[in-house]
């Protein structure tokens, strides 16, 4: 049997903040096979560790996260998501200072057919960093921002 090669959806990274040695990854891994393919590691462009993480509630009520080192299923016919709060792509001993602002490559190695290599967009810090929040509860300014106005805040005028 042909294993066709899963999809990346939806991929991005945050920016690593100045001093910071950890970043994360999130996309969309969708599996067009008839049967379950596990994401058994990960891999970046950049010089980072990456481990496949996992977060879960503790009994005091705090999230804990952890290595998850068998990786995770991507369903047959269904889709399998790094997200916040969730299961992620995790990169370690990053190096600030050398972090790209633009774009990185990542790898997932799988159980079956070749490993797959998509885009990480960099999101800058801000962008997304409060989730699913609305937008409007973090303009603190009081002015209404319509969604244009963002893109020209690199504007010097």
């Amino acid at each position: 049997d042909t294993i066709e090669d899963l999809g990346v959806s939806d991929a991005r990274s945050r920016e690593v903040a100045d001093g910071a040695t950890t970043g994360v990854v999130y996309a969309t891994v969708s599996n067009p096979n008839a049967e379950a393919i596990q994401i058994e590691s990960a891999s970046a462009s950049i010089d980072a560790r990456v481990e496949l993480h996992d977060v879960e509630m503790t009994d005091e009520g705090t999230m804990s996260m952890f290595e998850v080192e068998e990786g995770f299923s991507v369903p047959a016919g269904g889709e399998f998501v790094f997200e916040p709060g969730g299961p992620h792509i995790m990169l370690l001993d990053v190096d600030s200072a050398t972090f790209p602002d633009d774009e990185f490559e990542v790898t997932l190695t799988l159980s079956e057919g070749d490993p797959i290599t998509f885009t990480a967009p960099v999101e800058a810090i801000g962008d997304d960093a409060m989730g699913d929040m609305d937008m409007d509860e973090m303009d603190h300014s009081g002015d209404e921002m319509d969604d244009d106005m963002e893109m020209e805040m690199d504007d010097d005028s």
